[in-house]
């Protein structure tokens, strides 16, 4: 009887531990996100161990790459290189918030403006990065040339997300605020703006890693110095695969910290 209590009471205790796991808490979520990156670890350490005995490809260990990532973080010019690449792609970022902020909310006003606008916006969003890099590259010199190409590929998503969430908006609150006085500006401030502002927060979170992404990729291509796509182009070069892996896990790392950054300002300043 009391062994069947005793096991009765550590089963219970699992139960709760994995309740507690599946449920939505910061911590919680941490040991999930820790658990998953442990996993993809093992098997990255699985799959490198047996390419390289049989020598199919060389695949860098993870202890190699954490190795090679702690030396470059020593290094002045490695953290140059970061700086650099996040405030060039910020800036193409930043700007195209503001244009697309902009160009949605005219384009969700003026149908006129929208008809000319929307065949651009499709445009810029079914062009390649690689094709966007080789175009602008004929214009833009290299040190602005991640800032245009991450301004093009956050702007029609923007712009897209604000003109949808305008058309979305029951015409019955419009119609409520003219009622009371309201001229066309004040209804896009105090009505229309606070309804956006869910869709509006979703395409500049997604926007911001899209910008992420497509700059690294234009410093890649051009190679622009002192940038961490020049980096990765330079160890890739020099066939130096822990290198490329510990620059690659330093753009993923960049990457989620940025993003967070964002998601913690956007919810206290733009809430």
């Amino acid at each position: 009887m009391m062994v069947s209590t005793m096991l009765l009471k550590e089963k219970k205790g699992d139960n709760r531990f994995w309740i507690f796991i599946k449920s939505d808490k910061p911590l919680a979520r941490l040991i999930r996100t820790v658990l998953a990156i442990a996993f993809w670890i093992v098997v990255w350490l699985i799959v490198a161990s047996l390419a390289n005995r049989n020598l199919l490809l060389k695949i860098p260990l993870p202890g190699e790459v954490l190795t090679t990532l702690f030396d470059d973080l020593k290094l002045q010019e490695f953290w140059k290189a970061v700086g650099t690449s996040v405030l060039h792609i910020v800036i193409g970022y930043i700007c195209a918030l503001a244009v697309g902020f902009a160009g949605g909310m005219i384009s969700g006003i003026s149908g006129w403006f929208r008809s000319f606008s929307m065949p651009l916006m499709h445009m810029i969003r079914a062009i390649p990065v690689a094709a966007f890099v080789i175009l602008a590259w004929l214009w833009v010199p290299n040190s602005v040339l991640p800032s245009v190409i991450a301004f093009l590929m956050v702007l029609p998503i923007v712009w897209g997300h604000v003109d949808a969430a305008l058309l979305a908006i029951d015409n019955h609150f419009i119609d409520l605020s003219k009622m009371d006085g309201a001229n066309r500006i004040q209804t896009a401030f105090f009505v229309q703006l606070p309804m956006i502002h869910d869709p509006l927060r979703t395409g500049c979170l997604n926007g911001f890693g899209i910008a992420w992404k497509a700059g690294v990729a234009a410093e890649v291509i051009c190679n622009p110095t002192g940038t961490i796509g020049s980096l990765l182009q330079k160890a890739k070069t020099g066939i130096d695969y822990p290198q490329v892996f510990a620059v690659t896990v330093a753009i993923v790392l960049v990457s989620v910290a940025l993003e967070q950054l964002l998601r913690l300002i956007w919810r206290p300043v733009l809430t």
